[in-house]
């Protein structure tokens, strides 16, 4: 039907512009249309399938395009927007009023029964009046009245404004009303519940390990009483003893509801199914007729009346009665019977209903109410009331004690305004007996009126109470002392269970009997805050107007004086540094201070008023909102009324910046290192990038170098200066001119830049320590040993171990690990060490300054390396033995040759980087008897009658020469077996070591096959 209608809808507004369409263009219209239908339909019943399965909604929220449901279980469903207005959302606040995108409305969402009528005016009662949406677009008015009955009226108000598309969220009612939604015409209905599937039964207590309900019996003496009014005299007005009743009112059972989402108004019936079980004797089976239900959270409460039978009694009868809900439930298919679990019904039996005071923590027999008027008013009122109360509950003030079946007398109630006592056939009614005191002619009691349970001071109207709405108010009142008769009523039988009475005095002000706070007046600042390191003080101060206002004119409704509180209340601490509390009790406790709170006096010409100042210093003020939107300190006034009973004025004051500028940031833009200085990541290549920059040795030749290992970094930015930029403008502490630089490493935890490999097959662990200057290593698996590798000194990056072996074996160990271009891992797992540096800025250490752009790499390039030339080689059986010189090949960290004039220009390097020894250290492997250039064999496992021999150079000769070679590194002699033998090689490794450290270096050496064989 919906589909059609859109089809008749867009047929019309085509035909009206009078313009000529195709069957084509038609059908791809109402196609069209019928698809935004069908994903509407589709969206609704993938919702309503969620809800039926026992999810709840818990928000709907306006977006972009329209409206968001979202589910209990986290699911969403949106429902786009058909109206070119913004969506709106309309739902039930905390205060039970509608609110209609975060704004109230007024219109409450659900009602009362209206209250009882004026005296005389038989036949009218007051009502109740609440509100709900209706599915026309409307708000219905929905009255409610004495007897509960609901009258509905629809009214011309729209809760559906034209042209938005708005959402109504009515849990009250267990409906989702959506308007103006994009492909669908008209209201749009969503059940925000679910049908029922499950009873179970929530036990009150458990009878011989059974779950149980009670079936309470309240055995009392009906009371008679006389009529009574607030004018007359009624001074020996007291109930009268009639026979004994006793009332059993039913049952009070509460079920969970599977799902808890279900709509309990959708049960037609409730019956009970009763049985007793083990038991033989004559008796007929008790009848539980329920009378009433409702639903709330999922729980759904049960009224009942017992007829018929008697319950059964276990330890008496050897049986107990249980009973089973059965519910006749409404469904969307079909009417359903739902029964639940069995419970036990205990008979319990309860007498001496009196009615008491509700006040908690005293002994219970000590708080009953006075039973005869004569004695109320005979003694000392039980609560005072201000004149100007605008309506005290009494009912929060009384409750009723009883008898329990275990013959403690205990408190029913907490107070009758909870209305515990209506769940089993009682209520409580309150009305005011009048009286006369001494000679005066006018009432006590018609010095107030009362609205239901609401007693309010008033001055009378030609000495007779006024009506409600009539009664003014004046001081005049005071010490005026109004008698309340408070009467619980058997509404089952309709007879009085207990009278009482209590008297109230007027005064002009409360006397506490204990310390009491009487205002919590609370001050906002919004002014701007920026940390700026300093001990600059900002003074937060509370207006003289504003203290009169909210302070002094308030306490002045109270009844409290400005020259009362200049003279009795005290700031506590003192003026000049006042104590901070943390809460707004009269239990409150002092709590550690933010700032200094102080109270000063101004003069306003006419008159002095304190003035509250609040101050912070900037660096305390960070500390308090780096990590909060605002702040907020409270002092306190008091007044000793007696001694050790106070009154308590507690003022707030709290400061939201606007704005709250506790987060200083700038950058460090690339085009402040110098580009040739910088590479890319693990590139070799000058200026192709800003990720590394490569540290080395001093170079030889320079100006007092001897082959210190320090890099300055400073010497790769442009003006040999770390320059910081992009700092907002409102930091004016946080400028570049003002930031210290310093730099620091990156903890290599959890990166592939620790564990690294030495030269020496070891695998080192890379920490640090030192405040971030200084990288250490550790043997992996032994971290109580530990050595430095480098630090940073300032901007100087220090690698350690030259010419030092017992200190900084380790850092030798890994810095000799691989050549000086090796960034990535060879087939070894060697590499050349690498480091992350981070710059830092700052201005005073307590505000981290967030640096973008400010983390980089330094590689530590080896100073040399040392490879095989493959230049010593043998001839086999060569007359005089076969001898031949180690030939090694030395470049630095440029890959300059150590022999190479050209680029040594007269430099001795072997002197330069102290080479000083070169030895043979290890087993020499052979190809001999396998494949040619596979080392897998030790030469002495293939043959003990080959030989080789080393003869060590001497560092001079290294370094110098022995006169026939300018470098000499030492000879291999070979000896044979005296077999000739055919071409092999040998791999032999060596040790070099200089002033950082050793190398190891593997030289390969021919030998060819014996000579003319």
């Amino acid at each position: 039907m919906k589909k059609k209608f859109y089809g008749a809808l867009l047929l019309g507004s085509v035909l009206l512009t009078g313009g000529m369409v195709s069957c084509s263009d038609y059908d791809d219209d109402i196609n069209s249309l019928n698809d935004r239908v069908a994903a509407v339909e589709e969206t609704v019943k993938g919702l309503q399938e969620k809800i039926n399965a026992g999810c709840v909604i818990t928000s709907v929220d306006p977006t972009e395009n329209g409206v968001k449901v979202t589910l209990s279980n986290g699911e969403s469903f949106e429902l786009l927007n058909g109206a070119p207005g913004a969506a709106a959302t309309v739902e039930i606040g905390e205060n039970g009023n509608w609110v209609i995108n975060g704004k109230d409305t007024g219109k409450p969402s659900r009602g009362e029964k209206g209250e009882q009528g004026e005296p005389g005016d038989s036949g009218t009662a007051a009502t109740g009046k609440y509100y709900k949406p209706g599915e026309n677009g409307y708000w219905i008015e929905v009255t409610v009245g004495a007897d509960g009955k609901e009258t509905e009226t629809e009214t011309t108000i729209s809760w559906t404004p034209e042209g938005t598309m708005t959402a109504v969220w009515d849990s009250e009612n267990g409906k989702l009303l959506v308007s103006n939604v994009k492909g669908y015409n008209g209201i749009l209905s969503i059940s925000l519940t679910s049908e029922l599937k499950s009873l179970v039964f929530q036990p009150e207590f458990y009878y011989q390990g059974i779950e149980a309900m009670e079936a309470k019996t309240f055995n009392y003496t009906e009371k008679g009483v006389k009529e009574v009014n607030a004018d007359d005299d009624f001074t020996t007005d007291a109930p009268t003893e009639l026979d004994g009743v006793a009332m059993t009112p039913g049952l009070v059972a509460k079920y969970h509801m599977n799902p808890s989402s279900a709509n309990w108004k959708d049960i037609k019936s409730l019956s009970y199914i009763s049985d007793d079980k083990n038991y033989t004797r004559a008796g007929g089976v008790v009848k539980a007729n329920v009378f009433d239900w409702e639903g709330e959270e999922g729980i759904l409460t049960v009224h009942s009346q017992l007829t018929d039978g008697t319950i059964k009694d276990i330890q008496n009868d050897g049986k107990v009665t249980v009973l089973a809900l059965q519910a006749n439930y409404s469904g969307s298919e079909k009417d359903t019977i739902i029964t639940s679990d069995y419970a036990a019904v205990k008979a319990t039996n309860y007498k001496d209903m009196v009615l008491a005071n509700a006040a908690l923590g005293q002994p219970v027999h000590t708080m009953h109410l006075y039973t005869n008027a004569q004695d109320a008013i005979n003694n000392a009122a039980s609560h005072e009331i201000v004149w100007n109360h605008e309506g005290l509950d009494v009912a929060t003030l009384v409750q009723t004690h009883y008898d329990d079946s275990q013959n403690s007398h205990v408190a029913w109630d907490v107070t009758a305004a909870d209305k515990t006592v209506e769940d089993y056939g009682f209520k409580y009614s309150f009305e005011l007996v009048g009286y006369h005191k001494g000679n005066n002619r006018t009432s006590e009691s018609a010095h107030a009126v009362m609205k239901g349970s609401l007693l309010k001071p008033c001055m009378p109207v030609d000495g007779k109470q006024p009506t409600w709405d009539a009664a003014e108010q004046n001081k005049a009142e005071k010490d005026r002392e109004p008698l309340v008769r408070v009467i619980l009523t058997d509404t089952v039988s309709n007879k009085i269970a207990a009278v009482g009475y209590v008297k109230f005095k007027i005064v002009e002000k409360a006397t506490p009997t204990e310390s009491e706070v009487i205002l919590t007046p609370e001050f906002g600042f919004n002014y701007e805050y920026t940390v700026n390191c300093t001990e600059t003080e900002k003074p937060l101060q509370i207006e003289w107007h504003d203290f009169e206002e909210d302070i002094l004119a308030q306490l002045e409704k109270q009844g409290i004086s400005k020259e009362d509180f200049h003279t009795n209340f005290e700031l506590d601490g003192g003026n000049d540094d006042a104590t901070q509390y943390d809460g707004k009790l009269a239990t409150s406790m002092s709590t550690s201070k933010k700032g200094i709170v102080k109270q000063t006096i101004t003069d306003t010409g006419a008159e002095e008023t304190q003035i509250i100042t609040w101050t912070l210093k900037n660096n305390e003020a960070y500390q308090l909102f780096k990590n909060n939107k605002s702040i907020s300190v409270i002092v306190r006034y008091s007044k000793e009324i007696e001694p050790n009973v106070y009154q308590f004025v507690y003022v707030t004051l709290t400061w939201t910046p606007n704005p709250r500028n506790v987060q200083p940031a700038g950058t460090l833009e690339n085009s402040d290192k110098i580009k040739n200085y910088w590479y890319a990541y693990n590139s070799a290549t000058p200026g192709s990038g800003y990720s590394d920059i490569h540290a080395n040795v001093e170079t030889v030749g320079e100006t007092n170098a001897d082959d210190e290992f320090k890099s300055d970094i400073l010497n790769t930015f442009d003006g040999n200066n770390v320059t910081v930029s992009g700092v907002n403008a409102v930091y004016t502490a946080f400028q570049d001119a003002n930031l210290n630089k310093t730099f620091t490493f990156v903890d290599p935890q959890s990166t592939d830049m620790t564990p690294v490999k030495g030269n020496s097959g070891t695998m080192y662990d890379i920490t640090v320590g030192d405040n971030g200057t200084t990288l250490y290593a550790n043997v992996v698996n032994n971290p109580l040993v530990k050595q430095a590798v480098v630090k940073i000194n300032g901007s100087i990056l220090e690698y350690q171990g030259k010419d030092n072996e017992t200190l900084y074996s380790f850092a030798r160990d890994i810095l000799n690990a691989a050549d000086h271009a090796q960034f990535v891992a060879n087939n070894e797992g060697k590499k050349t060490f690498t480091a992350q540096i981070q710059i830092n800025a700052e201005n005073c250490s307590y505000v981290p300054f967030e640096l973008e752009n400010n983390e980089f790499f330094a590689k530590f390039l080896r100073p040399i390396t040392i490879s095989d030339p493959h230049e010593t080689n043998f001839v086999d059986a060569t007359t005089g033995g076969a001898k031949a010189d180690l030939k090694l090949t030395f470049v630095d960290w440029r890959d300059h040759n150590f022999d190479n004039a050209s680029v040594t220009k007269g430099q001795n390097y072997y002197k330069y980087y102290d080479v000083e020894s070169i030895a043979q250290n290890g087993d020499i492997m052979t190809d001999l008897n396998g494949t040619t250039g596979v080392f897998d064999r030790k030469l002495s496992d293939v043959t003990g009658k080959v030989k080789f021999t080393f003869t060590a150079p001497t560092k001079s000769e290294i370094q110098n020469g022995n006169g026939i070679v300018n470098h000499y590194f030492g000879t291999l002699n070979y000896e044979n077996n005296g077999t000739t033998v055919g071409d092999f090689q040998i791999k032999v490794p060596f040790d070099v070591t200089y002033d950082w450290g050793t190398i190891q270096v593997y030289v390969i050496c021919k030998i060819s096959q014996t000579e003319a064989n």
